[in-house]
């Protein structure tokens, strides 16, 4: 989605430079181009933002929450994404005109009120919404990292507890880093023992 994003809109400026740029004269180009730029970079933008949710639902405690890391709900969430996207990004094909001379481009929204639609979905669709769940589920992810003991992989005790580890003492018996690594730590340790976290399932 961000390689379409990419490749479409700078395509367009690179012709610019050369007065070969369709999407500036052409109706259909221009308004084809304005979608399919603002739908894949939100699909693009919400995809990272939907990484940092599976990561804070990775590293919690909680075993309903970390079963919520699957592809089933990936899949759902992304199809929302892309639906949501088209319908928001869809005045385009209306608002969107070429030849357009008091306007950052020449293919543009053709009247303030488009623009003033455009520019505020855009803002929060594709920044400010996303960027606030971002903070939100990484710093959690943090907090969550930080509260737990680790434990090597093969059985035994990782040694340091989290108070250990803020004071700057040294690992004992560790073949993995884990302070380094902690997310990944944590995902491999899944894998290894469902008692990683001493999580009393019901």
């Amino acid at each position: 989605a961000g390689l379409i994003a990419l490749c479409s809109g700078l395509l367009s400026r690179f012709f610019a430079g050369f007065s070969l740029d369709r999407s500036a004269t052409d109706a259909t180009i221009c308004k084809s181009r304005a979608f399919i730029v603002w739908v894949s970079a939100t699909a693009s933008s919400w995809r990272i933002t939907y990484a940092t949710i599976d990561r804070y639902c990775t590293s919690c405690r909680e075993v309903r929450l970390r079963n919520l890391s699957n592809l089933r709900y990936t899949r759902r969430a992304m199809i929302i994404t892309v639906v949501s996207a088209l319908t928001v990004f869809a005045e385009t094909f209306y608002c969107h005109v070429p030849n357009l001379r008091n306007a950052p481009l020449a293919g543009y929204a053709q009247n303030m009120v488009c623009r003033f639609y455009n520019e505020t979905a855009s803002a929060l669709i594709y920044v400010f919404i996303p960027s606030t769940i971002l903070f939100i589920f990484g710093y959690a992810t943090i907090l969550n990292v930080r509260k737990f003991t680790l434990f090597n992989c093969t059985g035994g005790a990782y040694k340091r507890s989290i108070n250990d580890n803020e004071k700057g003492r040294s690992p004992i018996d560790s073949n993995v880093n884990c302070s380094s690594y902690p997310i990944d730590y944590i995902q491999h340790s899944f894998s290894c023992s469902m008692s990683l976290f001493n999580i009393n399932i019901e």
